[in-house]
């Protein structure tokens, strides 16, 4: 049996186009659903299309990609991928990776095949042509769906959000729209006032520039801002080389002239390197700091996040200490670096302490937020050397085509203007599904300038011949992805929020007996439901059920532990937790807990978060001292962290020494804690309240109010407070506060009122 040629290179290019539309694809029911729709999608059309177009290629050379430039680059780049996989700290995570980034070499190299077929099926620029067009419709209903989100939100809240659309997130989406926005430039105008298909062709591509530029904008991506500008100047800098029109030239000089006297303000005026002062602890503690009112933030946040710049900000500062951190191990791996999606063991390897001065919450990086960074750590010298020859490589092609005039001024200008805000902005971020697939769609829309190809003549191909590597595909397509699709859609479903305990581990369980690579996070999960499970959970004596479920927990983990390279630590941390939570529900205490503790500590000594765990053990034995001990050990790594000093007071007063405990409360607060629940600070206020200290007592009953608004107590104390403080308008305020929340409450609030006069 024959099939006509025609029909598979249709059903091909069908495919192709149906790939464009994955970065607005969301399946709701999958775990991480932004990441593991389009990845698992991706890779099933993916395979499908290389096994129709392997026969394809094999019968016909004409489908076969050109030997060029931009092919052994992205050939290079991609082969290094693979070497710092098998090199590197832990091979099979590098391979499969994780359901969250959805980033292994696995998936990785489906984008490679992508380039293949996309080489070798589109020949003609009428193809082409109509690919980009597509491509753009994709990239019109991102920002479409952004520019909605935004409006909605807006005029329902008078807020400003900052939009990811159908993308997720807002930094990846201003990152996939620059492809849409400046090849929707690229289309040459004719004659505006010719009613024409050109012509209307050319206003509708501008519109949808003008929409995808205002989506770019209202994400308020600082890297998106910045690959903008760069972009921009460089587009002056090309006018002023390459055109002729005086007009164009003297505008670009004066847009020039603008950046540089722009750079020289923001210099003088010192804000973008003016580190702020940390007040002392007296002004911390006094009634004019705490009591001042809150500033009001822009309803256009994201018009305020693009103006403001500093090296000193949270963002900045967390970066740049993920960035000295990480480094460190660019020294022991520099070839290959540790492989991909190993960053967080890198991470966790050379952990600084002096992370905790950025951030203190977020603590688990599995990326540098700087492309760059992430391919020297995790694709050493080797991988960083290839996506910079392959970014060298891209601006040599534009060249050579422009100069011989393949590549007219307009094609020329989108080309360099998208890899050269797409290369910058990437000094802030790092690859997400729908940027990289645009960015590898780019490179093959450029290496398709390095000649057209007619097509062979039509013919018949046996059917066998697709047969055969189509039931491969299929083969590959159930064991790869449709088995991680349905333990991610099991996993998604026993976190739903829907389901009873018994009803989600039996789901957790049902998950793992699909055994793929997401087995690991599976365990990790459910062990973390469990725990959640736990602490919920008020009766003093711990249910049959959940016992037994703490237990599994506990295997689960040390399950990851013997799977997992060393420095993946959180198995490690979340089984000291589950340990903990065991010790303080049951009073049964683990032998082996303070040995992995002690371990976890030896491997990483910079982190703080096992000595806590350390501490929490002996806490929870009534070993106060000892946990004090271990707490203020901890607190050296880093003396600005301040949950070391507040766990050390919770120590002192269970011991009852409550007057040894408050000087450390004092400076956790001072060095930001905050507490989770408000019933941790009760001790703190009675203690305030015992010594009449009415100043901290307002500090502290203001503290408890932010939390929980409906307490009745805190309003009675901050109206005594302030009336001893001698300020009876605010004590009015918060006795009236107490006869609205507690109405039995009127005559003491109408005596103290009567008191105040």
């Amino acid at each position: 049996m024959l099939l006509q040629e025609e029909y598979l290179i249709k059903a091909i290019k069908y495919g192709i186009y149906a790939v464009l539309f994955l970065p607005v694809a969301v399946i709701p029911w999958l775990i991480f659903p932004f990441a593991t729709s389009r990845g698992f999608l991706f890779q099933i059309i993916v395979e499908i299309l290389f096994a129709l177009y392997i026969p394809l290629a094999i019968k016909n050379p004409s489908f076969r990609p050109k030997k060029t430039l931009l092919v052994w680059a992205l050939s290079f780049f991609f082969g290094a991928l693979a070497l710092s996989a098998l090199f590197g700290l832990d091979p099979y995570r590098s391979f499969w990776g994780n359901y969250e980034r959805m980033w292994g070499l696995f998936q990785l190299a489906h984008f490679f095949l992508f380039f293949v077929i996309l080489a070798g099926m589109f020949k003609t620029r009428e193809e082409w042509q109509k690919f980009l067009k597509v491509s753009l419709i994709a990239g019109g209903l991102a920002a479409a769906a952004a520019l909605a989100q935004f409006l909605w939100i807006f005029f329902s809240t008078g807020t400003a959000p900052r939009p990811g659309g159908f993308i997720g997130n807002p930094a990846f989406l201003a990152a996939y729209l620059l492809f849409t926005f400046f090849f929707a430039l690229s289309f040459k105008r004719l004659y505006i006032f010719q009613l024409s298909r050109e012509n209307i062709q050319f206003l509708l591509s501008l519109v949808l520039a003008v929409f995808a530029l205002i989506a770019i904008l209202v994400t308020g991506t600082r890297g998106a801002f910045v690959g903008l500008a760069a972009a921009a100047i460089v587009a002056a800098i090309f006018i002023l080389i390459f055109y002729r029109r005086r007009f164009a030239r003297l505008a670009a000089a004066a847009f020039l002239a603008l950046i540089v006297l722009g750079a020289l303000a923001v210099a003088n005026y010192g804000s973008l390197f003016a580190k702020p002062e940390r007040i002392s602890e007296s002004t911390f503690y006094s009634l004019n700091h705490f009591d001042a009112a809150p500033k009001e933030e822009s309803g256009l946040g994201f018009l305020s996040r693009l103006a403001t710049f500093s090296v000193y900000d949270t963002t900045t500062q967390t970066r740049l200490a993920t960035w000295k951190t990480v480094l460190a191990s660019a020294k022991d791996y520099p070839l290959f670096g540790v492989g991909s999606e190993n960053f967080i063991l890198a991470f966790n390897k050379y952990f600084n302490p002096e992370f905790y001065i950025a951030e203190r919450s977020e603590i688990w990086f599995d990326r540098a937020h700087n492309a760059y960074i992430d391919m020297l750590v995790m694709h050493g010298i080797l991988g960083l050397g290839a996506y910079l020859f392959l970014y060298a490589s891209c601006f040599f092609v534009i060249f050579r085509l422009y100069r011989r005039g393949v590549l007219a001024p307009a094609h020329a200008l989108a080309f360099t203007l998208f890899f050269t805000a797409y290369g910058v902005q990437n000094f802030f971020l790092f690859d997400s599904f729908g940027a990289f697939l645009m960015w590898i769609v780019a490179i093959a829309y450029l290496n398709s300038f390095s000649g057209e190809r007619e097509a062979g003549r039509p013919s018949f191909m046996p059917v066998r011949f697709i047969a055969i590597p189509l039931m491969a595909a299929l083969i590959v397509v159930y064991m790869f992805s449709a088995r991680p699709m349905m333990q991610s859609y099991l996993l998604a479903k026993a976190e739903s929020g829907v389901y009873g305990i018994d009803a989600s581990m039996a789901l957790y369980e049902k998950a793992l007996s699909w055994r793929t690579f997401g087995d690991n996070e599976t365990r990790s999960r459910l062990a973390l439901s469990v725990a959640k499970e736990v602490q919920g959970t008020e009766s003093e004596v711990l249910p049959e059920n959940l016992s037994r479920y703490l237990d599994r927990a506990i295997v689960a983990l040390k399950e990851n532990i013997a799977q997992s390279n060393q420095y993946h630590l959180l198995y490690r941390l979340q089984l000291s937790d589950v340990y903990n939570l065991k010790l303080a529900r049951t009073g049964m205490a683990s032998p082996e807990v303070e040995d992995i503790m002690e371990k976890s500590i030896a491997i990483s000594p910079g982190r703080m978060e096992f000595e806590f765990a350390l501490a929490q053990t002996a806490f929870l034995k009534n070993e106060y001292q000892k946990a004090v001990d271990i707490l203020q050990q901890a607190s050296k790594k880093n003396p600005d962290h301040p949950m070391p000093y507040w766990k050390i007071a919770q120590n002192y007063h269970f011991a009852g020494r409550d007057e040894k405990g408050i000087p450390y409360v004092e400076q956790a607060f001072y060095l930001g804690f905050g507490a989770r629940n408000y019933k941790e600070l009760q001790w703190v206020a009675e203690y305030y309240n015992a010594k009449k200290d009415y100043v901290k007592i307002v500090f502290l009953n203001k503290k408890i109010i932010a939390q929980a608004p409906q307490l009745v107590w805190p309003h009675m104390n901050l109206a005594i407070a302030y009336a001893n403080l001698g300020q009876k308008n605010k004590a009015k305020e918060h006795a009236q506060k107490v006869g609205a929340l507690d109405p039995s409450q009127q005559e003491a609030v109408s005596n103290f009122l009567n008191a105040l006069r």
